[in-house]
């Protein structure tokens, strides 16, 4: 633009010398080239608020662009750039403002309308916010960032199926992006579709291997979705990756490898962990399954006794307990704890499973059939609880016969 500018600014120049002054034709050629200078100047404040934008110096970029807007008003991209320095310093008003300032210019300006969206997204009006990015989307349907934007915003308003449809319709145009894969996987997981969620993390890391939350959102979706020995391997490729390892991914891989039925490598990690993490409820009630289903009764005694510590008011830690004093052959101490886990097991069958196995051992036929007929209640869908319930009322009716 300056290269064309400049020869235009020299002969106007000259033209007016020669000419003389004060007829209108005279003025109107003057009025042209202040307004070409300014056009000009305008310009180059535009592309010093750019280059200082680019870089971070956002009030010298403000006041680059005031100067360009207060010469030349009429160019859209100025007020964007403007709304845009506005957004990064948090001037959310002030950066509205601008952008709706050159939809007035240009009401069809892709741009401010996709910055605008960004304004209302960060206001939580995500109905605005999709209106805003719809709308650039329509105006440039080839600007794969508009339609990212549009799908987000559904997906913020719940509307996940018209997300997935307005995505997948376009997959085959944007063979090679990933991030359209990776909004499809977000979804899936969304829809507790593990398995589908799988498919498109995997082809989105397929087309961006160097992003390590796409691989941390694989190794989940493959957790979700059973696929244990994969995601363990993600899990195992991603701490590599990090400079130093994450205590919540250990979890995840020994969870990984308890599933997997490595006990001794997962009962490793989760000693590790219970060093690391000496306060949460959860790695410790697992150390003690752990320990448990390899007959490491002393780590299940220690297990229960941190548990019921840390977390008094759940039943885990007292179950682990009762677990422990039954296999010492404490029977009255372990009844009192599977009685205390029953009293706080919500919604859970087992602890009332392992209260009626112990009185079914002591000859307590009827207590135990109360204990399995609770469980039922506890998780009507258990159905252990249900096949021991029916096997001790056969066993009591066949008592009763003779």
């Amino acid at each position: 633009m300056w290269m064309r500018l400049i020869p235009t600014l020299f002969l106007t120049g000259a033209f007016i010398g020669l000419s003389g002054c004060g007829t209108p034709y005279h003025e109107t050629v003057r009025a042209d080239a202040r307004s070409r200078v300014d056009a000009f100047n305008a310009q180059l404040s535009y592309d010093q608020a750019e280059k200082a934008f680019s870089v971070g110096r956002f009030d010298t970029a403000l006041r680059q662009i005031n100067d360009a807007l207060e010469r030349f008003p009429d160019a859209p991209e100025y007020h964007v750039l403007q709304g845009r320095i506005y957004l990064e310093t948090h001037r959310l008003e002030e950066a509205i403002e601008s952008f709706m300032g050159a939809l007035e210019v240009n009401e069809e300006y892709a741009e401010a309308l996709y910055f605008a969206g960004i304004v209302f997204q960060r206001w939580s009006d995500d109905e605005s916010a999709y209106e805003k990015y719809q709308k650039a989307y329509e105006l440039e349907p080839s600007n794969v960032q508009y339609l990212l934007a549009s799908a987000e915003s559904l997906v913020a308003l719940g509307e996940l199926n018209a997300a997935r449809e307005l995505v997948t319709e376009k997959l085959s145009y944007f063979e090679y992006n990933s991030a359209l894969r990776h909004l499809l996987g977000q979804i899936e997981m969304l829809e507790d579709r593990p398995q589908e969620a799988v498919e498109y993390l995997t082809q989105a890391r397929l087309m961006k291997p160097d992003d390590l939350f796409l691989l941390e959102e694989l190794a989940w979706a493959q957790y979700l979705a059973g696929q244990y020995s994969p995601s363990y391997d993600s899990l195992q490729h991603l701490q590599l990756r990090l400079p130093e390892p994450r205590t919540d991914l250990m979890h995840l891989e020994a969870r990984c490898l308890a599933m997997m039925e490595r006990n001794n490598d997962a009962r490793n990690l989760y000693l590790k962990l219970s060093k690391l993490k000496p306060e949460d409820v959860e790695i410790w009630v697992e150390l003690g399954a752990i320990a448990w289903d390899l007959g490491d009764y002393r780590r299940v005694a220690q297990s229960g006794m941190r548990a019921t510590s840390i977390a008094p008011d759940r039943h885990e830690g007292f179950m682990l307990r009762g677990v422990y004093e039954q296999q010492k052959g404490n029977l009255d101490e372990a009844r009192k704890m599977f009685e205390k886990a029953s009293q706080r097991a919500e919604g859970n069958a087992l602890p009332y499973i392992l209260l009626g196995n112990l009185l079914e051992d002591v000859g307590d036929y009827k207590g135990a059939q109360a204990a399995y007929a609770a469980a039922q209640q506890a998780e009507p869908t258990n159905p252990d609880a249900q096949l021991l319930w029916q096997q001790i009322r056969e066993r009591q009716l066949t008592v009763a016969e003779p």
